[in-house]
């Protein structure tokens, strides 16, 4: 099979867990050995971290000029079986070969508020007529599953749930000498809770911070904080809450963090707060079961489904309870040991061999 990947709007380092899951796929799905050919379309800003290899060859298409032409024109002279759009929506949207995409979720749908006039118009202009058209469509989770064939009145045998795993640093050995770099490079407290996520709106990051002001002020109690992530649409009213309740002195913000850091940064976490409101699935959640250390996190969207009984959930909308259930982890050791046995047990259920391996059963069914 001759698959074509878009992969054009992948910004490395900038889109979240969806960057994790389209090279760990792509990287097993091309290990796989089955005699598949990869033809990957790749733009200036990304085409170099990207690895051409024996059935892989990439191409870049311009940032400026005719994409849509040159698509078609590629698409049609390496005679390709199928097309693969992993990031969202069908593009060209009039794709004449079996097509497959990927929608992580429709959170739009759910919450209009979170974005723009221009990015609520454009999602509510192609997602839906992109599920209609490509051949299948793919999403992280049972919960998005349903919500999409819900929203779009889509076919269920069309929607295909398929997990995500952690990514490949998180499989790992221990590393010491990096482990004492990393706490050395960003002086990492001791007990800190940590919390991976751009500011987007849905990521909830001002209930977190509502709670740590309500156990410091009302309870004497003080959780250091780590976060990471890119600066989004959230993010100025973010920096203004830590700022005006003065609670810079026990969080620690870096900002973007190399991708082989990151499984450091959880283990020497003492948890992972994960307080999102819409969620298609929540890489964080896996990282952290793989990396050993429990979670408290909402019990909205993708995430039950995901952690199973693996964590300590709230209500993500109510700051107080985020703040009970932030003092009990922080606070018994025996809470803790107890969910992370439970998340060693259930992160057995990711894996990316897993992932591609049912990736590649629609791809061949679609390409039939």
């Amino acid at each position: 099979m001759r698959v074509g990947i878009n992969l054009m709007s992948v910004i490395p380092g900038k889109i979240g867990g969806m960057e994790q899951y389209v090279r760990n796929l792509l990287a097993y799905s091309m290990n796989a050995g089955d005699g598949h050919q990869w033809f990957l379309f790749l733009s200036s800003h990304n085409f170099h971290t990207f690895e051409a290899q024996k059935n892989v060859r990439k191409f870049m298409i311009p940032d400026h000029g005719n994409a849509h032409a040159m698509l078609h024109f590629w698409i049609n002279s390496l005679q390709l079986n199928l097309w693969f759009c992993p990031l969202l929506v069908l593009n060209p949207a009039d794709v004449t070969i079996p097509s497959v995409i990927n929608i992580p979720d429709i959170q739009h749908e759910y919450y209009p508020e979170f974005f723009d006039a221009h990015s609520l118009r454009w999602r509510k202009d192609n997602y839906q007529s992109s599920a209609q058209r490509c051949s299948a469509v793919l999403t992280l989770s049972e919960f998005s599953k349903q919500t999409i064939l819900q929203k779009f009145e889509l076919p269920p045998h069309k929607v295909h749930a398929i997990h995500l795993d952690a990514s490949r640093e998180f499989s790992l050995p221990h590393n010491e000498a990096l482990n004492q770099q990393v706490i050395q490079k960003y002086t990492l407290p001791s007990g800190y809770g940590f919390f991976p996520a751009n500011t987007w709106h849905h990521k909830n990051h001002l209930n977190v911070f509502k709670a740590l002001v309500t156990l410091r002020d009302k309870h004497n109690i003080r959780i250091p904080m780590v976060f990471t992530g890119f600066a989004q649409e959230a993010h100025q009213n973010v920096m203004n809450y830590i700022t005006n309740n003065q609670l810079w002195n026990q969080v620690k913000w870096l900002h973007y963090v190399p991708q082989e850091e990151m499984p450091y940064l959880y283990r020497n976490a003492q948890f992972l707060c994960f307080p999102s409101l819409f969620e298609g699935f929540g890489i964080p959640l896996v990282e952290a079961m793989k990396s050993n250390i429990p979670i408290v996190c909402s019990n909205a969207g993708s995430i039950p489904e995901v952690v199973g009984d693996a964590a300590l959930t709230f209500d993500p909308n109510i700051s107080d309870d985020i703040a009970v259930k932030l003092a009990h982890l922080y606070l018994s050791p025996d809470a803790r040991a107890e969910l992370v046995a439970k998340g060693i047990h259930q992160a057995k259920h990711f894996s990316w061999e897993k992932c591609a391996r049912e990736t590649l059963a629609v791809f061949s069914s679609v390409a039939r």
